[in-house]
């Protein structure tokens, strides 16, 4: 299935079986590696994992959400009759690990570094170097402090690329308050 995705990089590994529902809104980059059992549904919207992610078995991936249409019973709602905005993109941004039996919930972004611990639902932004977990996930702590956050991107990232120190303190503050 891989050249029937948006994007599949060369050195995306993926491990089968995989249920991919509409592999043209999958994007998969650098050094990705995709476990076996995963479910990605992603009919309206995309989903893109970027580099270096390691996703454990058993990944399920909902872009899309139910919609309410007055008038209409749910099970006679489709695709085609849902309306505009039910369905939003997932992001993984790069670096990120996601352990076994996750699943990811239309429009959310697990921000770079991160961390999501075995089982977790997340239905909301993950920031940066954190671990969350839970049902519905919720921010654990951060991995890293600011300064080996710091260290850490001094050795993988291009200086334009890399968080800066007052980037990192602000999404700390906003998380610890």
């Amino acid at each position: 299935k891989k050249e029937k995705m948006g994007y599949c990089a060369d050195s995306a590994v993926i491990t089968p079986p995989i249920y991919i529902d509409n592999p043209s809104n999958v994007f998969l980059h650098d050094k990705t590696q995709l476990a076996m059992n995963s479910y990605i549904f992603a009919t309206n919207a995309k989903f893109i994992i970027k580099a270096n992610c390691c996703i454990a078995e058993g990944l399920t991936v909902h872009t899309g959400n139910h919609a309410i249409v007055l008038g209409s019973f749910c099970s006679d709602i489709t695709e085609d009759t849902k309306p505009e905005g039910y369905d939003k993109d997932i992001i993984v941004e790069s670096d990120v690990w996601i352990g076994c039996n996750v699943t990811l919930l239309s429009g959310v972004n697990i921000g770079r570094g991160a961390t999501i611990a075995a089982g977790a639902v997340v239905n909301r932004d993950i920031p940066p170097y954190a671990i969350a977990g839970g049902v519905h996930a919720k921010f654990i702590k951060f991995k890293l402090t600011i300064d080996q956050i710091l260290d850490h991107e001094a050795s993988l990232y291009p200086i334009e690329e890399r968080f800066t120190r007052e980037q990192l303190s602000i999404i700390f503050q906003n998380q610890l308050t």
